[in-house]
């Protein structure tokens, strides 16, 4: 459904959102277009209508996503389903909230997209969508049917709706799509990655960029290309590339198009060229085909790469895919991999944080703390804490004073 004609009349709406940073993205262009029209955004206990931009990625985010679907329900307010599970899953949808219901898929926002104002944030962090959909074909993913094949951003487009964001405060862009690195390679109308960051960073003011989501098969073709782009101190050197198994049958049998070699090949060129970097992965435990061997390559992977920052998920089957025709593993075999893949990435981000100790780092603010005090990143994106309060978008030079699991306690020094 089209997104201007969901309302009849101005509403006072709640947003909430579940999922990835790109899902973010997509409840900031729904502000500006819901305020576009004459609605306000209000918190629940104002609301008229609720707006759920929904994620469906794997089992618990479902049964999390339904849940709230229920609360909302017996709660009594007006529900707008939002986001992939209206694209992917409807009928799942209509289950809980009759027939009748209001959906707005991904398309639905893509196709709403207003240049003068495509987006809207609070504090210092601005998320911008570069693209919709992927050129992957994973045999586990539901968000493909979701999102579709991908469609770029122009990327003029992209850098007004970076120097809008920054000129009404934003320190911090987070770029974002399913695959940033596959940016462009629908069309060769369109620039590649690379020279959308130098566009991106050439635009004038005092920001940093997170780049999202790389997968290994489009960043391997650009990857010198890349780097070269990275080197701007508007980058953080946060390198976000799934890896999903270290295994290459359990990678073929995913679809995914790359071999282990190609991502070893990747994090090596990225530590090359940047020797204070973060490199964050995720791995998929108890694929269908994982055998015990497969699970242990993966394993030897972690351990020879010790990246930074690393997403553990167990595989669940989601529905209509390539691979939910297959035999599941039980469950306690995934639960136990589990527990032993996390014991040595814990293990793993104890000792490269307890090496920052002592050490000073430049941080930006980007925001406040749920128990008080500022949350900061360093050039690596490394999450620093302060017991501070300090204005969100500055700068200071900290000191760490305490290494944590998952992040950094520091101090101020200048």
């Amino acid at each position: 459904m089209p997104l201007q004609n969901t309302f009849a009349k101005p509403q006072k709406i709640r947003l909430e959102t579940f999922g990835c940073t790109a899902n973010v993205g997509d409840t900031m262009k729904l502000r500006a277009i819901l305020r576009k029209e004459g609605h306000a955004i209000v918190a629940e206990d104002e609301a008229d209508v609720v707006i759920v931009n929904t994620c469906t990625v794997t089992k618990r985010t479902e049964l999390n996503v339904l849940k709230r679907l229920e609360e909302l329900k017996e709660e009594g307010k007006e529900v707008v389903v939002a986001g992939c599970m209206a694209a992917a899953q409807p009928d799942l949808v209509k289950s809980i909230l009759g027939n009748e219901v209001t959906m707005v898929t991904p398309q639905d926002i893509y196709k709403s997209y207003i240049e003068d104002q495509w987006l809207d944030f609070d504090g210092v962090i601005s998320v911008i969508p570069i693209a919709m959909g992927c050129v992957g074909k994973c045999s586990y993913c539901i968000v493909k049917r979701a999102r579709g094949d991908l469609r770029s951003y122009k990327p003029e487009k992209i850098c007004e709706a970076v120097k809008s964001a920054v000129e009404r405060g934003a320190k911090e862009i987070r770029i974002t799509s399913q695959d940033c690195s596959a940016y462009g390679w629908e069309s060769s109308e369109i620039v590649k990655l690379p020279e959308l960051l130098e566009m991106i960073t050439s635009v004038e003011g005092d920001f940093r960029m997170r780049v999202g989501m790389m997968n290994p098969f489009t960043m391997i073709y650009i990857l010198d290309e890349l780097l070269d782009a990275f080197d701007s101190k508007k980058i953080f050197k946060f390198f976000h590339v799934p890896v999903q198994s270290g295994s290459d049958k359990v990678l073929r049998d995913m679809n995914r198009n790359y071999k282990v070699a190609d991502f070893v090949e990747i994090v090596k060129s990225i530590r090359q060229r940047f020797e204070d970097s973060t490199i964050c992965t995720d791995f998929i435990i108890g694929f269908p085909t994982e055998t015990e061997e497969d699970f242990f390559s993966s394993l030897s992977l972690l351990d020879e790469l010790k990246p930074e920052k690393v997403n553990i998920t167990r595989f669940s089957p989601r529905p209509e895919t390539e691979v939910s025709k297959l035999k599941d593993l039980l469950e306690r075999e995934k639960k136990k991999r589990s527990r032993i893949f996390s014991s040595l990435y814990q293990k793993i981000v104890r000792e490269k944080n307890n090496e920052l100790e002592g050490k000073k780092l430049p941080v930006l603010i980007t925001e406040r703390g749920k128990k008080g005090g500022v949350i900061c990143r360093d050039p690596a994106y490394r999450l620093v804490v302060l017991n501070e309060d300090l204005p969100l978008g500055a700068t200071y030079t900290v000191r760490v004073t305490e290494a944590r699991s998952t992040y950094l306690l520091g101090a101020v020094v200048a």
